[in-house]
């Protein structure tokens, strides 16, 4: 009994020990604190349809690829077709949905 209670006094004083910085910090500072990082390379978005699928973008060069499934005689196939970059040509106009 003496050494449970020998072991729990000593838990309590680490513990006391350990909170010591921090008290003598002060105050909790407000506002976020945390950690960040750059985001990846690559991200897959899903587009609304009737023109969506996924799109996979690069970050660092701005290319971004569509998800095609191409069904044939050999079999579905899953390819990622290149995008252009660049808005709409001469005598052509974007319709947002």
């Amino acid at each position: 009994m003496q050494r449970t209670l020998g072991l729990l006094l000593a838990c309590a004083l680490l513990f006391a020990a350990l909170a010591l910085p921090v008290r003598a910090e002060g105050p909790a500072r407000k506002g976020f604190v945390g950690f960040t990082c750059e985001p990846p390379r690559f991200q897959v978005f899903e587009a609304p349809r009737p023109y969506g699928g996924l799109i996979l973008l690069d970050t660092q060069t701005g290319e971004s690829w569509q998800r095609v499934i191409i069904n044939s005689q050999a079999g579905i196939q899953i390819r990622w077709m290149k995008l252009e970059r660049g808005g709409p040509k001469t005598g052509e106009s974007i319709i947002w949905q």
